[in-house]
């Protein structure tokens, strides 16, 4: 299929991007592969091909993509199963697209996804990478919207504890990427997040474009859920720890640098000895930041509170699910005496003498703030819009 030029411009000057090459592996995903083709066939912006990687699915899901005519769709079929992160690669290696565009087999891409990334390349330069706006959903229904921050000030001090983009719905050029050697296959779970690591010591330029896009479903089966406190923890905890000694200089411990990531994703798994320790090893990070980075301090300040008070409400979170109410009150005091004075965290200690209702009833408010949130972003319209998708 001949596809016809895009042209996009910089400053002024006119240059041509080929193709946009969608990326997409499966393995054993039959159940949400047709909803997530069809969302791509869908999108308004057509100019791209669409490549399908699947890694020796032992189910129908090759047959469901066969299935498919759009000449737009490529199969590179894996002769055994190797995993998400090589089968990426060879994604890499295959696409003729200066841009790759990431989507997941069991997620939803939104008709104005890529023209939404195009308008905005077109709009802003050149740019490595472009993440988007997402929203979570599962069985229950829409979750929370997630939005990627802009400045690299922001990015470099957001990716301490986690990926600082999001992966889904992302468009990233094809040789920036392979510049830094592609997904690194030593991670399984995490490849995305060693990748903008990787990129953001290249000095690559990230942005975001806030509109939402995508949406990403949790389920059971999905393979960073099965791996979340397993494998997935042990190479965040690597990547986060090597970016800690790149903004610092610090000899972090491997060690150092698990705790510092179990605050975050296993709250309920530390003692609380452990659990104000990995407090400290975060707040020297912040105390260590290399002087020729050349940070804001106001944002320095800024994501340091955010990351630590994250820590607190996630083991409060655990704490008021387990009907601790002392635990509540003393992490919150914690809280209070690291970070300064903050509304919520006063308002949870203040709560944790009265009758745990007080705290169940916070607790519920806060899902439904988030549903409100999701709401407000996305319109109603394209929620019931979603809403008919999901049902299939």
């Amino acid at each position: 299929m001949q596809h016809q030029p895009e042209f996009f411009y910089d400053s002024g000057n006119e240059y041509m991007v080929t193709l946009i090459s969608v990326l997409m592996t499966v393995y054993n995903g039959r159940q949400y592969l047709a909803q997530a083709v069809d969302s791509v066939l869908a999108q308004s912006y057509s100019d791209f091909e669409f490549l399908i990687v699947d890694d020796a699915s032992a189910d129908e899901s090759l047959k469901i993509i066969k299935a498919y005519q759009d000449p737009r769709i490529r199969i590179i079929e894996n002769s055994f199963n190797q995993g998400q992160t090589v089968s990426l690669n060879i994604g890499l290696s295959k696409a003729q697209g200066e841009y790759i565009a990431r989507i997941d087999a069991d997620d939803i891409a939104f008709p104005h996804w890529l023209k939404s990334q195009v308008d905005f390349l077109k709009n802003n330069g050149k740019i490595d990478v472009l993440s988007v706006g997402l929203l979570t959903f599962d069985t229950k229904g829409l979750g929370k919207a997630y939005f990627s921050p802009s400045c690299r000030e922001d990015i470099l001090l957001k990716a301490i504890i986690k990926s600082p983009i999001n992966h889904g719905g992302v468009l990233m050029k094809k040789n920036a990427i392979l510049n830094v050697g592609g997904y690194n296959s030593n991670y399984k779970i995490a490849a995305d997040y060693g990748v903008w690591v990787s990129l953001l010591r290249q000095n690559a330029l990230i942005k975001s474009n806030p509109d939402i896009v995508m949406a990403i479903r949790r389920h059971n089966e999905s393979e960073s859920e099965k791996n979340k406190l397993t494998l997935a923890l042990m190479e965040i905890a690597e990547i986060s720890r090597q970016h800690g000694q790149f903004l610092t200089g610090m000899d972090l411990t491997k060690e150092d640098g698990l705790l510092m990531c179990r605050a975050h994703y296993d709250e309920a798994g530390l003692n609380r000895e452990d659990f104000l320790k990995a407090i400290e090893i975060h707040k020297n990070v912040y105390a260590c930041l290399r002087q020729d980075l050349n940070l804001n301090k106001a944002r320095v300040k800024f994501w340091y509170k955010k990351q630590a008070r994250t820590f607190f409400l996630r083991r409060i979170y655990w704490h008021i699910l387990c009907h601790n109410q002392l635990g509540v009150r003393l992490d919150a005091w914690e809280c209070l005496k690291k970070t300064g004075f903050s509304i919520v965290f006063a308002g949870l200690y203040f709560f944790s003498y009265f009758p745990q209702l007080f705290l169940d009833f916070i607790l519920k408010s806060y899902y439904f703030v988030h549903a409100v949130i999701a709401k407000t972003y996305l319109g109603i319209k394209r929620i019931n819009d979603t809403r008919r998708r999901l049902r299939g």
